[in-house]
């Protein structure tokens, strides 16, 4: 069964991560979701797309329990899962908008400074990137996406930290960009995509702002299988 839904909301294509009951990542959905983001890249929806989560969440990050009984074969496949699914949202050429309903730990908190617009519910939810206290380094991806999304301050402090924020500081620590009532996410995140799409120069813009983060990306493809 499917870990993502798709359904079209217009031109706008809404993808909805729905692996109960966290949406946690593992490795078959990290690979599902990255070959859909690729697809995707390579007949882009006119009017973008949305990500966001089932369930009441956006993720919990990657599988825990997957991870704790991973023999090397899986911890490198979870590796470079996560950098796929990961390269496959940042390389979307056309608008990408994320939609937080609920916790976004880890892997989710990556997905949302990877969107050109997160929209995130104004709820009782929880946003971070706790790998640091959770014993897993961040893969190369994740930190190219960091470095491109978040201010260096942020970056520094919440890497090393591992702290969970609410959704009104995610939005002032930059890993989010409005905050709305929650009934109100996934539609004022398709708004906002219909939003930019609608721009002429719209992708130009996002290719000339992203140039250095795909390039970086593009690197750590070409050194695959020296490590």
């Amino acid at each position: 069964m499917s870990a993502f839904r798709t359904e079209t909301r217009g031109a706008t294509l809404l993808v909805t991560l729905d692996r109960p009951p966290l949406n946690a990542l593992n490795a078959e959905t990290l690979e599902e979701g990255a070959a859909l983001l690729e697809k995707l890249g390579d007949e882009p929806p006119a009017g973008g797309v949305v990500l966001t989560g089932a369930n009441g969440v956006l993720t919990a990050g990657v599988d825990i329990k997957q991870a704790a009984d991973a023999d090397r074969a899986m911890r490198r496949r979870l590796f470079w899962g996560i950098n796929d699914f990961c390269a496959a949202l940042m390389r979307l050429p056309c608008a990408f908008v994320c939609a937080v309903p609920g916790h976004a730990i880890g892997a989710g908190g990556i997905i949302a400074i990877a969107a050109d617009w997160t929209v995130i519910a104004d709820t009782d939810l929880k946003i971070g990137l706790p790998e640091a206290k959770a014993g897993l380094a961040f893969p190369q991806v994740p930190q190219i996406i960091m470095e491109y999304g978040l201010d260096p301050v942020w970056h520094r402090r919440l890497a090393f930290s591992s702290r969970l924020m609410g959704a009104a500081e995610a939005v002032e620590t930059g890993m989010a960009d409005e905050c709305v009532m929650p009934e109100r996410t996934v539609d004022k995140a398709v708004a906002r995509a219909e939003e930019f799409a609608s721009q002429p120069a719209f992708n130009e813009v996002k290719a000339n702002m992203r140039h250095k983060a795909w390039a970086d990306i593009e690197s750590v493809y070409a050194r695959r299988g020296t490590d």
